[in-house]
Protein backbone atom coordinates (compact mmCIF):
# COMPACT_ATOMS: atom_id res chain seq x y z
CA UNK A 1 0.00 0.00 0.00
CA UNK A 2 1.11 3.44 -1.00
CA UNK A 3 0.95 6.54 1.12
CA UNK A 4 -0.10 9.41 0.88
CA UNK A 5 2.17 12.05 -1.22
CA UNK A 6 2.17 14.22 2.72
CA UNK A 7 2.72 10.89 4.31
CA UNK A 8 5.79 10.34 2.22
CA UNK A 9 7.04 13.54 2.32
CA UNK A 10 6.25 13.46 6.40
CA UNK A 11 8.89 10.14 6.67
CA UNK A 12 11.57 11.49 4.33
CA UNK A 13 11.85 14.29 6.94
CA UNK A 14 11.99 12.68 9.34
CA UNK A 15 14.92 10.13 7.99
CA UNK A 16 16.67 13.14 7.21
CA UNK A 17 16.19 14.60 10.83
CA UNK A 18 17.14 11.44 12.24
CA UNK A 19 20.00 11.05 10.70
CA UNK A 20 21.24 14.33 11.51
CA UNK A 21 20.23 14.07 14.67
CA UNK A 22 22.72 10.95 14.84
CA UNK A 23 25.52 13.27 13.35
CA UNK A 24 24.74 15.62 15.54
CA UNK A 25 24.48 14.54 18.85
CA UNK A 26 28.06 11.81 17.99
CA UNK A 27 29.69 14.95 16.98
CA UNK A 28 28.82 16.92 20.14
CA UNK A 29 28.92 13.61 23.21
CA UNK A 30 32.38 13.36 22.96
CA UNK A 31 33.78 16.69 23.74
CA UNK A 32 31.02 16.66 26.55
CA UNK A 33 31.34 13.69 28.03
CA UNK A 34 35.17 14.25 28.50
CA UNK A 35 34.03 17.80 29.79
CA UNK A 36 31.98 16.53 32.41
CA UNK A 37 33.16 12.93 32.95
CA UNK A 38 36.92 14.03 33.77
CA UNK A 39 36.21 16.67 36.67
CA UNK A 40 33.31 14.59 38.29
CA UNK A 41 35.29 11.16 38.39
CA UNK A 42 38.72 13.13 38.86
CA UNK A 43 36.35 14.86 42.08
CA UNK A 44 35.08 11.19 43.29
CA UNK A 45 38.74 9.89 43.02
CA UNK A 46 40.67 12.93 45.66
CA UNK A 47 37.30 12.82 47.67
CA UNK A 48 37.47 9.20 48.39
CA UNK A 49 41.13 8.83 48.43
CA UNK A 50 40.83 11.66 51.47
CA UNK A 51 38.10 10.14 53.06
CA UNK A 52 40.17 6.67 53.31
CA UNK A 53 43.44 8.00 54.43
CA UNK A 54 41.24 9.65 57.26
CA UNK A 55 39.87 6.24 58.35
CA UNK A 56 42.90 4.59 58.36
CA UNK A 57 44.25 7.54 60.76
CA UNK A 58 41.24 6.97 62.88
CA UNK A 59 41.54 3.25 62.42
CA UNK A 60 45.03 3.61 64.10
CA UNK A 61 43.77 5.89 66.84
CA UNK A 62 41.38 2.99 67.70
CA UNK A 63 44.54 0.31 67.15
CA UNK A 64 42.97 -1.20 64.41
CA UNK A 65 44.20 -2.29 61.04
CA UNK A 66 43.23 -0.88 57.75
CA UNK A 67 43.81 -0.94 54.45
CA UNK A 68 44.06 1.08 51.31
CA UNK A 69 42.91 0.93 48.00
CA UNK A 70 44.02 2.51 44.97
CA UNK A 71 41.79 3.19 42.00
CA UNK A 72 43.87 1.68 39.23
CA UNK A 73 41.53 1.78 36.08
CA UNK A 74 38.43 3.61 35.09
CA UNK A 75 36.49 2.50 31.65
CA UNK A 76 33.34 4.22 31.03
CA UNK A 77 31.53 2.72 27.97
CA UNK A 78 29.42 5.40 26.46
CA UNK A 79 26.40 4.35 24.33
CA UNK A 80 24.12 6.62 22.42
CA UNK A 81 20.90 6.03 20.63
CA UNK A 82 18.66 8.09 18.98
CA UNK A 83 14.94 7.59 18.08
CA UNK A 84 12.52 9.27 15.94
CA UNK A 85 8.48 9.14 15.34
CA UNK A 86 6.19 10.12 12.29
CA UNK A 87 2.93 10.31 13.14
CA UNK A 88 0.75 10.16 9.10
CA UNK A 89 -2.95 10.72 9.42
CA UNK A 90 -4.97 8.28 6.48
CA UNK A 91 -7.98 9.72 5.10
CA UNK A 92 -9.70 12.86 4.99
CA UNK A 93 -7.59 15.16 6.90
CA UNK A 94 -10.88 16.85 9.20
CA UNK A 95 -10.47 13.80 11.55
CA UNK A 96 -6.80 14.08 12.31
CA UNK A 97 -5.36 17.57 10.86
CA UNK A 98 -4.03 19.29 14.52
CA UNK A 99 -3.90 16.37 16.39
CA UNK A 100 -0.77 14.60 15.24
CA UNK A 101 2.66 15.78 16.10
CA UNK A 102 4.38 15.26 12.07
CA UNK A 103 7.48 14.53 13.81
CA UNK A 104 9.32 13.88 17.54
CA UNK A 105 12.89 12.93 17.99
CA UNK A 106 15.45 12.69 20.56
CA UNK A 107 18.59 10.82 21.59
CA UNK A 108 19.78 8.76 25.03
CA UNK A 109 23.25 8.93 26.65
CA UNK A 110 24.04 6.17 28.66
CA UNK A 111 27.08 5.69 30.38
CA UNK A 112 28.72 2.26 31.94
CA UNK A 113 31.74 2.99 33.70
CA UNK A 114 34.00 -0.08 35.52
CA UNK A 115 36.12 0.91 38.08
CA UNK A 116 39.35 -1.52 39.32
CA UNK A 117 40.93 -1.31 42.46
CA UNK A 118 44.43 -2.76 43.39
CA UNK A 119 45.08 -3.39 47.15
CA UNK A 120 48.63 -1.81 48.68
CA UNK A 121 50.07 -4.19 50.89
CA UNK A 122 53.04 -6.00 51.26
CA UNK A 123 56.80 -5.67 52.62
CA UNK A 124 57.49 -3.43 49.80
CA UNK A 125 54.63 -1.00 51.03
CA UNK A 126 55.45 -1.27 54.74
CA UNK A 127 59.24 -0.40 53.28
CA UNK A 128 58.09 2.80 51.77
CA UNK A 129 56.03 3.79 54.59
CA UNK A 130 58.87 3.53 57.48
CA UNK A 131 61.39 4.83 55.58
CA UNK A 132 63.24 7.97 55.79
CA UNK A 133 62.32 10.78 53.30
CA UNK A 134 65.57 11.67 50.90
CA UNK A 135 66.71 14.31 50.93
CA UNK A 136 65.93 14.75 47.41
CA UNK A 137 62.31 15.12 48.36
CA UNK A 138 62.91 17.47 51.34
CA UNK A 139 64.27 19.96 49.12
CA UNK A 140 61.85 19.56 46.49
CA UNK A 141 58.64 20.22 49.14
CA UNK A 142 61.35 23.46 50.66
CA UNK A 143 60.87 24.89 47.18
CA UNK A 144 57.89 24.36 46.31
CA UNK A 145 55.74 25.26 49.59
CA UNK A 146 55.86 28.60 50.52
CA UNK A 147 55.25 27.62 54.07
CA UNK A 148 58.66 26.09 54.62
CA UNK A 149 59.05 26.82 58.30
CA UNK A 150 55.67 24.09 58.55
CA UNK A 151 57.48 22.11 56.27
CA UNK A 152 60.58 21.61 58.19
CA UNK A 153 58.89 21.31 61.04
CA UNK A 154 56.61 18.30 60.18
CA UNK A 155 59.38 16.47 57.60
CA UNK A 156 62.78 16.79 59.85
CA UNK A 157 63.26 15.17 63.16
CA UNK A 158 66.48 16.56 63.53
CA UNK A 159 69.55 18.83 62.33
CA UNK A 160 73.11 18.28 63.66
CA UNK A 161 71.70 16.73 67.08
CA UNK A 162 69.32 19.05 67.98
CA UNK A 163 65.93 17.14 68.00
CA UNK A 164 62.23 18.17 67.30
CA UNK A 165 60.17 15.44 68.59
CA UNK A 166 57.86 13.34 67.35
CA UNK A 167 56.25 13.40 71.20
CA UNK A 168 57.30 14.45 74.19
CA UNK A 169 57.80 11.93 77.12
CA UNK A 170 58.08 12.78 81.17
CA UNK A 171 59.95 15.74 81.62
CA UNK A 172 61.01 16.45 78.10
CA UNK A 173 60.46 19.99 76.47
CA UNK A 174 60.90 21.18 73.37
CA UNK A 175 64.14 22.60 72.27
CA UNK A 176 63.99 25.75 71.42
CA UNK A 177 67.16 25.58 68.96
CA UNK A 178 65.41 23.34 66.38
CA UNK A 179 62.76 26.04 65.67
CA UNK A 180 65.20 29.19 65.60
CA UNK A 181 67.11 27.23 63.20
CA UNK A 182 64.08 26.32 61.05
CA UNK A 183 63.46 30.39 61.95
CA UNK A 184 66.47 31.21 60.20
CA UNK A 185 67.12 29.07 56.90
CA UNK A 186 63.24 30.24 56.38
CA UNK A 187 64.00 33.78 56.82
CA UNK A 188 67.26 33.49 54.44
CA UNK A 189 65.55 31.37 51.72
CA UNK A 190 62.58 34.00 51.31
CA UNK A 191 65.52 36.42 50.86
CA UNK A 192 66.89 34.01 47.98
CA UNK A 193 70.14 33.38 50.08
CA UNK A 194 69.69 30.02 51.14
CA UNK A 195 69.48 27.00 48.26
CA UNK A 196 69.22 23.46 48.38
CA UNK A 197 72.10 22.06 45.59
CA UNK A 198 73.23 18.92 44.47
CA UNK A 199 76.60 18.71 46.03
CA UNK A 200 79.42 19.01 42.88
CA UNK A 201 81.63 16.79 45.19
CA UNK A 202 79.56 14.29 45.90
CA UNK A 203 76.94 13.62 42.71
CA UNK A 204 73.48 11.98 43.74
CA UNK A 205 73.98 13.94 47.21
CA UNK A 206 72.76 17.54 48.55
CA UNK A 207 74.05 20.71 50.21
CA UNK A 208 73.09 23.56 51.65
CA UNK A 209 74.29 26.57 50.08
CA UNK A 210 74.31 29.80 51.96
CA UNK A 211 74.98 33.48 50.86
CA UNK A 212 75.86 36.17 53.70
CA UNK A 213 76.36 38.86 51.99
CA UNK A 214 72.33 39.70 52.27
CA UNK A 215 71.85 38.97 55.48
CA UNK A 216 75.72 37.71 57.42
CA UNK A 217 73.99 38.13 61.07
CA UNK A 218 71.42 35.31 60.27
CA UNK A 219 73.86 33.49 58.14
CA UNK A 220 76.39 33.31 61.11
CA UNK A 221 73.83 32.64 63.92
CA UNK A 222 72.51 30.19 61.50
CA UNK A 223 76.04 28.03 60.97
CA UNK A 224 76.38 28.97 64.48
CA UNK A 225 73.91 27.40 66.50
CA UNK A 226 74.26 24.34 64.08
CA UNK A 227 77.42 23.72 65.11
CA UNK A 228 79.81 25.04 62.49
CA UNK A 229 82.61 27.37 62.53
CA UNK A 230 82.78 31.09 61.02
CA UNK A 231 85.01 29.28 58.95
CA UNK A 232 82.74 27.58 56.96
CA UNK A 233 82.10 30.62 54.66
CA UNK A 234 84.40 31.80 51.86
CA UNK A 235 84.01 34.89 50.73
CA UNK A 236 80.37 35.27 52.46
CA UNK A 237 79.71 32.20 50.94
CA UNK A 238 79.38 28.58 51.88
CA UNK A 239 78.54 25.33 50.73
CA UNK A 240 77.53 22.61 53.52
CA UNK A 241 77.41 18.95 52.37
CA UNK A 242 74.34 17.91 53.56
CA UNK A 243 74.48 14.09 55.11
CA UNK A 244 71.87 11.37 56.08
CA UNK A 245 73.21 8.78 58.14
CA UNK A 246 75.79 8.89 61.66
CA UNK A 247 77.49 6.83 59.66
CA UNK A 248 79.02 8.96 57.10
CA UNK A 249 81.65 11.25 57.47
CA UNK A 250 80.01 14.46 58.26
CA UNK A 251 82.49 16.68 59.59
CA UNK A 252 82.05 19.92 58.95
CA UNK A 253 78.45 19.08 57.49
CA UNK A 254 74.58 18.71 58.22
CA UNK A 255 73.37 15.59 59.64
CA UNK A 256 69.52 15.68 58.71
CA UNK A 257 67.16 12.97 59.76
CA UNK A 258 63.86 13.11 58.16
CA UNK A 259 60.82 11.62 59.23
CA UNK A 260 59.43 8.77 57.50
CA UNK A 261 55.54 9.00 56.44
CA UNK A 262 54.84 6.18 59.10
CA UNK A 263 55.98 8.97 61.75
CA UNK A 264 53.70 11.45 60.59
CA UNK A 265 50.78 9.09 60.53
CA UNK A 266 51.50 8.49 63.98
CA UNK A 267 51.71 12.13 65.09
CA UNK A 268 48.65 13.15 63.19
CA UNK A 269 46.36 10.01 64.60
CA UNK A 270 47.87 11.73 67.76
CA UNK A 271 45.28 14.49 66.93
CA UNK A 272 42.33 12.46 66.51
CA UNK A 273 39.68 13.16 69.08
CA UNK A 274 37.49 10.52 70.51
CA UNK A 275 34.78 10.30 72.93
CA UNK A 276 35.89 10.56 76.74
CA UNK A 277 34.77 7.34 77.51
CA UNK A 278 36.36 5.32 74.46
CA UNK A 279 40.08 6.18 75.66
CA UNK A 280 39.04 6.22 79.79
CA UNK A 281 38.33 2.53 78.65
CA UNK A 282 41.04 1.47 76.83
CA UNK A 283 39.24 1.41 73.55
CA UNK A 284 40.87 4.07 71.38
CA UNK A 285 44.96 4.32 72.41
CA UNK A 286 46.41 7.06 74.60
CA UNK A 287 49.14 8.74 72.53
CA UNK A 288 51.50 11.43 74.64
CA UNK A 289 51.90 14.89 73.96
CA UNK A 290 53.00 15.87 70.39
CA UNK A 291 55.83 17.83 69.50
CA UNK A 292 56.08 21.02 67.26
CA UNK A 293 55.12 19.38 64.13
CA UNK A 294 51.41 18.51 65.34
CA UNK A 295 50.83 22.56 66.79
CA UNK A 296 47.36 23.60 66.24
CA UNK A 297 46.61 20.44 64.50
CA UNK A 298 43.31 18.83 65.21
CA UNK A 299 40.81 16.05 64.10
CA UNK A 300 37.46 16.34 65.74
CA UNK A 301 34.76 14.32 66.69
CA UNK A 302 30.74 15.11 66.10
CA UNK A 303 28.06 13.21 66.85
CA UNK A 304 26.09 13.71 63.83
CA UNK A 305 27.57 14.68 60.46
CA UNK A 306 29.38 18.06 60.57
CA UNK A 307 28.63 21.10 58.52
CA UNK A 308 31.97 22.97 57.67
CA UNK A 309 34.01 19.52 57.08
CA UNK A 310 36.83 19.12 54.58
CA UNK A 311 36.83 15.80 55.06
CA UNK A 312 35.25 13.70 57.21
CA UNK A 313 34.19 9.98 57.51
CA UNK A 314 31.15 7.97 59.83
CA UNK A 315 32.76 5.68 62.75
CA UNK A 316 31.61 4.36 65.79
CA UNK A 317 28.10 6.26 65.88
CA UNK A 318 30.02 9.65 65.22
CA UNK A 319 32.02 11.25 62.43
CA UNK A 320 35.49 12.41 62.36
CA UNK A 321 36.58 15.57 60.58
CA UNK A 322 38.61 18.35 59.60
CA UNK A 323 37.26 21.49 59.65
CA UNK A 324 37.27 23.36 56.54
CA UNK A 325 38.29 26.47 58.54
CA UNK A 326 41.36 24.42 60.04
CA UNK A 327 44.34 25.86 57.81
CA UNK A 328 46.89 24.01 59.66
CA UNK A 329 45.48 20.91 59.45
CA UNK A 330 44.41 20.95 56.36
CA UNK A 331 47.74 21.54 55.55
CA UNK A 332 49.18 18.46 57.35
CA UNK A 333 47.09 16.54 55.98
CA UNK A 334 47.36 17.52 52.03
CA UNK A 335 50.88 17.14 52.60
CA UNK A 336 50.80 13.78 54.40
CA UNK A 337 47.97 12.70 51.44
CA UNK A 338 50.65 13.80 48.75
CA UNK A 339 53.61 11.48 50.59
CA UNK A 340 51.07 8.74 51.33
CA UNK A 341 49.82 8.99 47.64
CA UNK A 342 53.53 8.60 46.41
CA UNK A 343 54.51 5.59 48.86
CA UNK A 344 50.87 3.86 47.49
CA UNK A 345 52.41 4.97 43.94
CA UNK A 346 55.68 3.37 44.55
CA UNK A 347 54.59 -0.19 46.54
CA UNK A 348 52.38 -0.62 43.71
CA UNK A 349 54.66 0.42 40.25
CA UNK A 350 55.01 -2.41 37.82
CA UNK A 351 52.75 -4.46 39.95
CA UNK A 352 51.36 -7.59 37.56
CA UNK A 353 48.85 -8.62 40.02
CA UNK A 354 45.36 -8.89 39.18
CA UNK A 355 43.14 -6.33 40.76
CA UNK A 356 41.58 -7.28 43.83
CA UNK A 357 37.87 -6.00 42.83
CA UNK A 358 36.52 -4.71 39.65
CA UNK A 359 32.80 -2.85 40.37
CA UNK A 360 30.94 -2.11 37.33
CA UNK A 361 28.42 0.50 37.82
CA UNK A 362 25.04 0.89 36.03
CA UNK A 363 23.54 4.39 35.61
Amino acid sequence: MLLPVRCQGALAVALSLLVTLLITSCASVGPAAVSNGRLAYNAAITETNSEQILMALVHNRYEERSSLLAVSSVTANVRVSARATVEAGFGDSDNYEGNLVPFRGGFVYEENPTISYLPVEGERYFQQLSAQLPVAMLSRIWRALPEREFAMTALVSSINGIHNEDFLYGDRQHDPRFARAVSLMSQLGRDHRLHWVEDPARPGRYALHIDASGNAEAAIELVTLLGLAESVFRDQEALIPVYTSPLQDGAGGLLIITRSVLQLVQILSATVEVPPGDEQQGIARSFAQTGQAARGVSIHYADSAPDNAYVSVPYRDGWFYIDERDQATKRYFKLLGSLWSAAMSSAIEGSSGAPVLTVPVSR
